[in-house]
């Protein structure tokens, strides 16, 4: 069947029933991502390594996902979409269900660059397939479908993994994204088949980077990944430090940044759209970094009550989740003609920033103690501020 085929079937093959194992790959891919987060103390304490080494996970997921989003691609370019879609999910669900009985760290951080490179397989799949087989009309409905999963991964999935973990071992986490993955296996046999696309290759993939806008914007997206994503990743040490809480406290709290992170990305579309995306993305970026500086001197003072711990998570979900709207609104303005292939290099600066953040967060944490985080996060968001271009020919 053609595309042009499928979308004449509105409401029958391509009806949003059948395209709803798309929304829960993004919802196990997104899980898998971001719950390292909520299980870090007991993970880090089950495989006897430091919090800050066991938040290498989080690098090396991101890392992998990061690259694999433009070389995967580039390497299944010839291929169907489910076909990528079913053995990304089916890879995703292997490696995860093996990661929750290794007992070596070395193993584990391996499997979480499969998972990731999995990850990176799946979740575009999911998004094309998605925006083939929609009736012109319902486009918009379909593909917020899809994203949508990343979105329910924070607010249900994360909070769910990191229950889990605090009751039953981290080792019960791993199975729960394990079986995500394979419920979100069985149903893409349902999804319509799309036919492989034009093959690209790297170097057209590649080519917004010739453009000073874009490529300025890019340097912004990693510089500003690395700050906010080295607080979430070590969002439960420094909580614990600033307010001593426990896991049971830390689901509530993830499931409130969740809840505000949706809130969010629409209130990020709404100001792109009112006041124009660079006023949006800068004033979010600011809001960030002045939250996190915030969160620095909570944790240095300590004894936070879990309330106002509460109002400083609902802020950080406002202010981060706030700029992926305006930041992918003028990624396209700047990109025109290559929007697609610029907003994948927009997810591998953003994991790309996410993994360097990893990384420096658990240099932080092992040589400065927590508060160090949220302060050198808020030093580098403000930082990727200059770097926004405001026009085209920047």
């Amino acid at each position: 069947m053609t595309a042009v085929g499928t979308r004449s079937a509105a409401g029958g093959a391509a009806s949003l029933l059948r395209v709803l194992p798309l929304a829960g790959a993004s919802f196990a891919a997104g899980t898998g991502d971001m719950v390292i987060a909520g299980i870090l103390p007991a993970l880090a304490a089950g495989l006897r390594v430091s919090e800050a080494a066991a938040g290498q996970l989080v690098t090396a997921y991101a890392v992998a996902y990061g690259c694999g989003t433009v070389l995967v691609a580039a390497l299944t370019g010839g291929m169907p979409r489910r076909r990528v879609l079913t053995w990304g999910l089916a890879a995703f669900t292997v490696v995860n269900a093996a990661a929750a009985v290794v007992s070596s760290f070395g193993v584990l951080l391996v499997l979480r660059v499969l998972a990731g490179l999995a990850a990176a397989a799946c979740t575009p799949a999911a998004v094309a397939i998605a925006a083939e087989v929609a009736p012109e009309e319902r486009r918009g409905r379909y593909l917020a479908l899809v994203t949508g999963g990343l979105t329910v991964a924070l607010v249900a999935g994360v909070p769910a993994g990191t229950w889990l973990g605090g009751e039953y071992g981290w080792r019960s986490t791993m199975v729960f994204v394990a079986l995500l993955g394979a419920v979100s296996l069985a149903g893409a046999a349902g999804v319509p088949f799309v036919p492989a696309p034009p093959s690209l290759g790297l170097r057209r993939r590649l080519a917004p980077l010739a453009v000073p806008a874009v490529a300025r914007l890019l340097a912004a997206t990693v510089v500003s990944g690395i700050g906010g994503m080295m607080m979430l990743t070590y969002l439960f040490p420094v909580l614990r430090e600033a307010g001593g809480v426990g896991h049971q406290q830390m689901t509530a709290l993830f499931t409130l940044y969740g809840v505000a992170g949706t809130a969010a990305a629409w209130l990020g579309g709404r100001g792109a759209d009112r006041w124009g995306p660079y006023r949006t993305l800068v004033a979010a970026l600011a809001g960030y970094g002045v939250t996190l500086w915030a969160a620095a001197a909570l944790t240095m003072a300590g004894g936070v009550p879990s309330a106002v711990l509460g109002v400083v998570v609902v802020l950080l979900a406002l202010a981060a989740w706030a700029i992926n709207p305006p930041l992918q609104s003028m990624m396209y303005g700047f990109a025109r003609g290559a929007a697609a292939e610029a907003m994948a290099l927009a997810t591998a600066a953003l994991f790309t920033g996410a993994s360097l953040g990893g990384a420096m967060g658990g240099i932080l944490l092992d040589g400065w103690g927590p508060a160090a985080i949220p302060l050198a996060g808020g030093v580098l968001l403000l930082a990727a501020v200059p770097l926004i271009p405001r026009r085209a020919s920047s």
